[in-house]
């Protein structure tokens, strides 16, 4: 029973303080409005800062794709010198035809 009295005051003691702390911390928020604005501000410009990173990232995707399309459509050169020894295909479908 002595625990059970001291416990619940303890309790009561530690939410009052908890709640007079948050009290004065809103208190000194309300009488200086220019910090938290400062710190609104703030927060506002890094949001901004990383929005517009992820909007240059994202205007510069299609020009990536754009030149690994051009890489990959590139036609090699044909070689002229040397000439295969395998008959064209339209040779062969004639022959057979015969």
């Amino acid at each position: 029973m002595d625990l059970v009295v001291l416990v619940i005051p303890a309790a009561i003691l530690l939410f009052l303080v908890r709640t007079l702390m948050i009290a004065r911390s809103l208190k000194a928020a309300a009488a200086n409005p220019t910090l938290a604005d400062v710190r609104a501000l703030r927060a506002a410009k890094r949001s901004l800062k990383a929005h517009h990173d992820r909007l240059d990232e994202a205007l510069a995707e299609p020009g990536n794709h754009l030149a690994a399309a051009k890489r990959l459509a590139t036609v090699p050169k044909r070689r002229t010198s040397t000439r295969s020894s395998r008959a064209p295909a339209g040779d062969l479908l004639v022959e057979r035809r015969s």
